[in-house]
């Protein structure tokens, strides 16, 4: 009506006028029952749209997520506030309760994706990796052609292997690669008393969901870093090449080495990785000279910008933190430890099933008149390419 109006440049006036305030009351109204039902639902969300306000969102308690919630789908916001109901106590909200369900459901990707901005910090691997996702969690053969493989010059009447049974002086490359299996992470459970639900301010979904979150995020990196591959998914440092060194402490000499060690295809994509007290080490190398401060790293090498969220690098390749990996002493030493790592890791890559998506539960305690909230995640991970990744040992 508003459109119309203005497409023929005149105001409301009339039935039109009358019947453009009877539907703004109408609206008012309906936005006022909305927010009775959700005081009397126990909805501590924060995310009810008020009808006449538009798509943004009223005040909530949302912290990051509040930014998030302004540009999202009146979907996404349903499942958010689903999700909200369903941590207070409200499990028909979001709950599958259907004979094979079992009362949990997958985090809303808006959600998980604000949330796992907020804890990138403890996922250097994953930032820099090559993510899979798959809907499923069943064994999962991710396909890889070898790039070392080189090409060869024929004749102009030589087989080419190019017929119908691709054969020809030598067998085809194969298009296969690793199995990755998606190994389940549980955050293990955390207890939320009846009276935080009802009488608190907390934001059950940021402040709840984010701890569970943030504990498996951790866990995976570790996994990610040192896994088995066996039982567990594979640390990139368990089949990874590596560089062994004369030196008893770390020094930016070394460090370039082992960049130097990998192999050229892999060197442009390549990146470095240390735990924190091994980057400040570096950082505080000096010239040697006496009464010189002058720090080598920032004096040659560029810097990064932490406030943009931008790494340091060294020797121009970036740096980032991984404090899951060993750590030099003190004196820079290392002895039966891997402190430096440098590689391409798109040749390492992390099965996330699901999509990577978390999956909820909770259930009632009541011997503690409360309820306990879990959430699994399910992933593996797999170095495709030994040599495109070297770590730092000792001789």
């Amino acid at each position: 009506m508003v459109a119309k109006a203005k497409a023929n440049h005149k105001d409301l006036a009339g039935a039109e006028k009358a019947q453009y305030d009877g539907l703004i009351a109408s609206l008012k109204n309906i936005d006022a029952q909305l927010a009775k039902c959700d005081a009397m639902a126990g909805n501590r969300s924060g995310v009810h749209i008020p009808v006449t306000g538009g798509m943004a969102p009223r005040a909530g308690r949302f912290g990051t997520l509040r930014d998030a919630l302004k540009h999202a789908t009146p979907e996404e916001l349903e499942q958010v506030t689903a999700l909200a109901a369903f941590l207070g106590g409200d499990i028909r909200a979001a709950a599958t309760l259907t004979p094979a369900g079992d009362g949990g459901f997958l985090i809303p990707t808006i959600v998980q994706q604000q949330m796992e901005r907020s804890y990138a910090a403890f996922a250097p691997v994953v930032s820099v990796c090559r993510m899979w996702g798959t809907e499923s969690g069943e064994p999962a053969v991710f396909p890889v052609l070898s790039d070392s493989e080189s090409a060869a010059q024929l004749a102009s009447a030589a087989v080419t292997g190019a017929d119908a049974t691709v054969s020809g002086d030598t067998p085809p490359t194969s298009l296969t690669g690793p199995t990755l299996k998606a190994y389940k992470v549980s955050s293990k459970p955390v207890f939320i008393p009846r009276e935080t639900i009802n009488d608190s301010d907390i934001d059950i979904v940021a402040e709840v969901l984010g701890a569970l979150l943030a504990r498996i995020i951790r866990y995976e990196n570790l996994q990610y870093t040192t896994g088995d591959g066996t039982t567990e998914a594979e640390g990139f440092t368990t089949n990874c090449s590596h560089m062994a060194a004369g030196a008893v402490a770390l020094d930016l000499d070394i460090a370039l080495d082992l960049a130097y060690t990998v192999p050229p295809l892999y060197r442009p994509n390549g990146v470095y990785m240390a735990s924190d007290t091994t980057i400040k080490y570096l950082r505080k190398l000096k010239t040697g000279i006496s009464g010189d401060k002058r720090s080598l790293w920032k004096d040659a090498f560029e810097e990064g910008n932490a406030t943009l969220g931008t790494p340091a690098k060294l020797h121009g390749y970036p740096i980032y933190v991984n404090n899951d990996m060993d750590s030099v002493a003190t004196d820079g030493t290392f002895a039966a430890k891997s402190p430096l790592v440098f590689g391409d890791f798109q040749r390492f890559v992390v099965r996330q099933a699901e999509m990577g998506q978390g999956y909820i539960y909770r259930y009632l305690v009541p011997a503690k008149d409360g309820t306990a909230v879990i959430l699994f995640r399910r992933s593996d991970s797999k170095l495709l390419v030994p040599t495109a990744i070297c770590k730092l040992t000792v001789s």
